[in-house]
């Protein structure tokens, strides 16, 4: 019997362990800090085995007890190289959903002598997105092809039916990423030249665009997409963009809480304080000001603003005080958008992943858009699309290392035929798949 250990049992984790307790001739055992989630992650999986282990103790005890043939790496990114030097020091394959972090990319040579694959970035995104950009120019490459620009853009929201709040959002995840990526800084090629927004300004670089069918959204720079040239093998390319998709309004919202020094880190003294009394401090004000009419002169807002609104609506301006004696700016935010921006148990998410190639052709007149299309849908009282998305790819990715149809060793992002291939294959014999397009540019 193959023993897989899966870590974490997050969101994202109960279709990743069910797939995998589903295949024949394999043991699951998951594990977490906490049993809180343990028991529906594994509910009913025959033989399922469940650990609570300490994360800081990077899994070297769990992997010891345990002695899998592979583990699946749900935990935060901050994880992500103890448990690879550790499935490195004990020779054991390693998938985990996150983005490649340096520390893991320094040990591609340790890890390749060691005869072990280690495949990274395999969610939606990164994952999905990666292995459809990397079908497609395969494709292109052999119709003899040059890839000119490149664009992906991809978004987790609700779907119509679930945007029920003033803010078009609600969590798929922990509130932590979200905010997370609110300083994120940002960089994309557009003809040859390179623009950078560092410190969350990619938020004031927006534009609108429309999903055929779904509506208009919002659009902005997802982090840095220049090393994609090289992860893609397209240094021909003279546009690359990676983009976040939300619904119209976000972006502003943002960029004002950005103002307010609203997703700073630095711990403050929190006692005594009420959330409307914490907003009077970010904006300088005085004891006895006025919140709203200050706000709205430090934001140059009138309070008729979709932002005032959406700051009353999640309880920034609300005279409750805040629970908690110490904290950051980010820890009252994170505390409000966990308490407010949830899915009910039958509300829906919906995912758009949307990649663009315009390629040209030697000795030939025009040129070619490719595009590649999900849209994907969570099920009402089972699993949401983003759990889904980000949970089936690790699973596959698994199972395949334990089949030996991916067995190349060495530090992987999912860009190699022999991952991309079997697993979006897969993807789509479970009822994920792009539509994809050919029309002249």
């Amino acid at each position: 019997m193959k023993k897989i250990l899966v870590l974490g049992s997050g969101r994202v984790s109960r279709p990743c362990v069910h797939y995998l307790g589903g295949l024949e001739g394999t043991v699951v055992h998951v594990a977490a800090s906490s049993g809180r989630n343990l028991g529906k992650t594994v509910a009913g999986i025959p033989g399922a085995k469940t650990h609570i282990f300490d994360a800081k103790d990077h899994g070297g005890k769990l992997i010891d007890e345990v002695g899998p043939d592979i583990v699946v790496n749900l935990l935060p990114p901050a994880f992500m190289a103890p448990i690879a030097r550790e499935c490195l020091k004990k020779r054991i394959p390693l998938v985990h959903a996150s983005y490649l972090d340096q520390e893991v990319r320094n040990l591609a040579k340790d890890v390749e002598a060691a005869g072990i694959p280690f495949v990274t970035e395999m969610g939606l995104d990164p994952g999905i997105d990666h292995m459809s950009a990397a079908r497609t120019i395969d494709r292109i490459r052999k119709e003899g092809g040059e890839v000119e620009s490149f664009r992906s853009i991809c978004g987790a929201i609700p779907s119509a039916d679930a945007n029920t709040n003033p803010w078009g959002y609600k969590l798929s995840w922990a509130p932590a990423s979200l905010i997370g990526a609110s300083k994120r800084d940002a960089r994309v090629m557009v003809d040859g030249e390179t623009y950078e927004w560092p410190g969350g300004e990619t938020y004031e670089h927006v534009h609108l665009e429309e999903v055929q069918g779904l509506g208009w959204f919002e659009i902005y720079a997802n982090a840095d997409s220049l090393p994609y040239l090289d992860t893609y093998g397209i240094p021909e390319a003279r546009s690359i963009y990676r983009g976040t998709i939300r619904y119209p309004g976000w972006c502003e919202t943002i960029c004002k809480m950005n103002a307010l020094g609203l997703f700073e880190e630095s711990v403050l003294d929190m006692k005594g304080k009420t959330f409307r009394s914490f907003m009077a401090e970010r904006a300088g004000l005085g004891k006895d000001s006025d919140v709203e009419t200050g706000l709205c002169e430090r934001l140059r807002l009138e309070p008729y603003s979709t932002v005032m609104l959406r700051f009353g609506w999640l309880g920034l301006l609300d005279d409750r005080p805040i629970p908690f004696a110490k904290g950051s700016p980010r820890d009252v935010v994170s505390f409000l958008f966990a308490e407010k921006l949830v899915y009910s148990e039958e509300e829906k998410d919906l995912v758009i992943l949307r990649d663009e190639f315009v390629a040209t052709y030697k000795g030939k007149n025009g040129k070619k858009l490719f595009r590649s299309t999900l849209i994907d849908m969570g099920i009402p009282g089972g699993d949401s699309s983003v759990a889904r998305t980000t949970g089936l790819p690790p699973a596959i990715t698994a199972r395949f290392i334990l089949e030996g149809k991916i067995r190349t060793p060495g530090v992987h992002t999912p860009v190699l035929p022999e991952i991309w291939g079997p697993v979006l294959e897969e993807l789509e014999r479970l009822g994920i798949s792009l539509e994809e397009t050919v029309t002249d540019a």
